[in-house]
């Protein structure tokens, strides 16, 4: 059944339900079917404190040595989605896929600029968990212009190469995207 969902065949679906569960984000349930794990709040918590930890230290790097003509590219285009999302009332899915998008462009780069494959690798998982963890959430007009304000502040402190404004700017960032997963703005988390 979820071959013909997916359109694809039967041993491409088995392998990536095989990497899905090795890499815990699924139970595999012999004659029983297939059980997503449950999003609770240390399996946020553990992804998103990896995902700080590594996106620290990522532009901390990019800081040093910032990738200007990239970094600007990526400014005019977040700031265009800004306006963008701005003048709507909603978003509709296309809008919200061009702004997924070019967050992501952000957090990828940063990572890709360490250079690491073991860091690049532990990343695309916990990737994996984030996304699973929004597709939990809901994803409005304000969500997306606060995401774009906060990349904004992001990369230009990386083109000030500023490396304190830079660490700020991320950690409120990515804190801002760890409370929404845990469900409150106001939420605690360790």
């Amino acid at each position: 059944e979820l071959c013909d969902i997916l359109e694809s065949p039967m041993g491409a679906v088995r392998e990536a339900l095989k990497r899905l569960e090795a890499e815990g984000l699924v139970n595999l349930l012999p004659q029983r079917g297939i059980q997503i794990i449950k999003l609770d709040v240390r399996f946020v918590n553990e992804a998103y404190q990896l995902r700080m930890i590594f996106e620290q230290e990522a532009v901390r790097k990019m800081a040093c040595a910032p990738k200007e003509p990239f970094l600007e590219d990526l400014y005019n285009r977040t700031s265009e989605m800004k306006a963008r999302a701005e003048m709507q009332d909603r978003i509709d899915e296309d809008l919200g896929a061009e702004g997924l998008k070019i967050d992501l462009d952000l957090h990828d780069a940063l990572i890709a600029n360490l250079e690491n494959t073991l860091i690049s690798d532990s990343y695309q998982k916990i990737d994996d968990r984030v996304r699973l963890i929004r597709m939990n959430s809901k994803f409005n007009r304000d969500r997306l212009v606060d995401a774009m304000s906060e990349h904004l502040a992001i990369i230009s402190a990386l083109l000030q190469a500023d490396e304190k404004q830079s660490l700020t700017a991320l950690t409120n960032h990515i804190s801002t995207s760890w409370r929404r997963a845990l469900g409150d703005k106001d939420a605690v988390f360790i």
